[in-house]
This record gives C-alpha cells, sequence and structure tokens, in this order.
C-alpha cells in the first residue's frame, strides 16, 4: 500500500511532465523582467542542463509561444496573417510529444516516447529537457489558400513564436536557441502528422549549464 501511495505522489509531483496529458498551472502574465532588458539579453545558448522543466517555466512558455491573450476573441500571443491560426505547437520531452492545446492550456499526448534527438541532428537535444517543434496545418480554411503564399506566411508566423520563447527565455535566464537543420520530413512522420500539415522548425528549451 505505502508503494502505491508513493508511486502516485511521484506521478503527481514528480518533474514537469508524466506520459499523460499535462493540465498547465495557469501562466504568469504580470511581473519579471522588463521588456526592454530581455530584449537587450536575448540570445542563443546550446549549454542546456538536462534538469526537467517546472510546470510553471513549461506553462509561461507554451502560452507566450501560442497561448490565447483575449479570450474573448480567441486571439493569440502571436499574430497571424488573416487571423488564419493555422500555426500548432508540440512539444517533445524524454516521455513523449505533446500537442499544446491552447483553448484548455493543456499538453496532450500525442506519442509515448523519448524522441528528442529526431527534433535536430546536434547532440545537446537528447540534453535540453524541452523541444518545441513549430508546425503549420495547412488543412485550415482561411483567407490565404495560394500554397506557396501559405507556406511563406507560416514561415513568418513561426519566427514570431520563435522570438516569444527567446523573450521568455532572457527573462527566465534559460537556454535555446532555434534548429533549422532538422529532418522536417521524418519528424512529420514521428509525429503523426496529416497531410498538408508540415514541420517548420524546432527550438529546445531547457535552464542554462552552470
Amino acid at each position: 500500500m505505502k508503494t502505491i501511495i508513493t508511486m502516485l505522489v511521484l506521478t503527481v509531483l514528480g518533474g514537469a511532465v508524466s506520459a499523460q496529458n499535462i493540465k498547465l498551472p495557469a501562466p504568469k502574465k504580470s511581473g519579471g523582467k522588463a521588456l526592454m532588458d530581455c530584449l537587450n539579453e536575448r540570445q542563443t545558448d546550446r549549454n542546456f542542463d538536462s534538469k526537467q522543466l517546472s510546470l510553471q517555466d513549461l506553462s509561461d512558455l507554451v502560452w507566450a509561444a501560442n497561448g490565447i491573450n483575449r479570450p474573448e476573441s480567441g486571439k493569440r500571443t502571436v499574430p497571424t496573417a488573416t487571423n488564419w491560426q493555422e500555426m500548432v505547437l508540440y512539444v517533445a520531452t524524454a516521455d513523449g510529444i505533446y500537442r499544446y492545446n491552447a483553448e484548455k492550456h493543456e499538453l496532450e499526448l500525442v506519442k509515448k516516447g523519448d524522441f528528442r534527438k529526431e527534433c535536430g541532428p546536434q547532440p545537446f537535444m537528447g540534453v535540453a529537457p524541452v523541444c518545441f517543434i513549430y508546425t503549420a496545418d495547412h488543412n485550415k480554411e482561411g483567407r490565404i489558400t495560394n500554397p506557396e503564399h501559405q507556406k511563406e506566411y507560416s514561415y513568418h508566423h513561426a519566427g514570431y513564436m520563435a522570438q516569444s520563447v527567446y523573450l521568455v527565455c532572457a527573462a527566465k535566464n534559460m537556454a535555446t536557441v532555434v534548429i533549422g537543420s532538422v529532418d522536417k520530413e521524418e519528424l512529420a512522420k514521428v509525429i503523426g502528422l496529416p497531410a498538408k500539415h508540415i514541420v517548420i522548425y524546432t527550438q529546445p528549451v531547457g535552464y542554462k549549464k552552470k
């Protein structure tokens, strides 16, 4: 009985993620470091600690990347052309790949297993505790219908998302880098993305290695 209780406690409290859906705490939307300080300190850092992210830090990061900041309209923290909102954020951890549900502010388990090394060829991909995967759902209808224009706009939108993550990392003194050298088609297969749903690039995130 004691063993079962201990396992239940570890499931609830142990680290930032488990192999189930992750209900995130509300993001902290006030306070913190000044925006101009964050811009001044924004930088690429590839020296990751393997320590798991706290649920609060993970919550703040995914919300900054593609969260809802105007619940009355469903609009996001980052802009998309004609409010297309075609961007879908996935999060890879040592336990699985999760899809960010902005409406519920929850990470939904898509696939169990550690696929962080499929998010890029660099050796630190397996060290950073979390890797964001920026994808675009071009099945979603909108005013942008030309396939080439859709792809171009989605790259812009992913850039806005990545910069928001960079600024949160600057505010929290965390490390991050955008990875463009990922095998996008292979990663799409790993996630199980449907046709016309494309991977743009990835972004590992973690605490700085001391």
